[in-house]
């Protein structure tokens, strides 16, 4: 009866709030297909790295992919970040309600009152849901930039940082 009341509310009163699960779900996966992808070029780098003291193009690219990276990763976890906000939005909204009718009813009361602790229930539960997709990431996010750093610092040694310019505008 609970579970028939949320997946209700979700279609119709609380859609804004799977409207944004949707999105955070598809940024979550363009994360995971950028940490592949840059795990892959650290990779090559790592293993071919005197062609890349040759090849600054490729170093350009590599950290520009980085921070395509950061960016969708920052945006995810912003995202998760507005779930319980998005519920309190609907918490808000449907108790204002209650108030805004001439007639009001004992049934108009409980119905507003009932889509106030869905929209509160999703974005609850979409928070804790993304967080642990993000537990999941995060690791993999941080290893990358530990092993960029570590590059970075390789580049910088090797003198190449100035052909760079430092377009990735990391700093150590």
């Amino acid at each position: 009866m609970i579970i028939a009341k949320l997946l209700k509310s979700i279609i119709s009163t609380d859609f804004y709030i799977l409207l944004f699960a949707i999105v955070a779900f598809f940024i979550g996966l363009k994360v995971k297909k950028d940490v592949n992808t840059v795990d892959d070029k650290i990779y090559d780098w790592e293993e071919i790295s005197e062609e890349l003291y040759h090849n600054p193009e490729k170093v350009t690219k590599i950290f520009n992919r980085y921070k395509k990276l950061n960016r969708n990763y920052t945006l995810f976890i912003t995202i998760i970040s507005i779930f319980p906000l998005l519920g309190m939005f609907g918490t808000v909204i449907a108790l204002l309600r209650i108030g805004s009718s001439d007639a009001e009813t004992l049934s108009n009361a409980r119905n507003s009152f009932l889509n106030a602790l869905t929209s509160t229930t999703w974005g609850i539960i979409f928070a804790a849901l993304f967080k642990i997709a993000n537990a999941a990431l995060f690791s993999d996010v941080e290893d990358i930039i530990q092993r960029l750093l570590a590059l970075k610092k390789l580049i910088i040694k090797n003198g190449i940082d100035k052909v760079n310019d430092n377009k990735s505008r990391w700093t150590l």
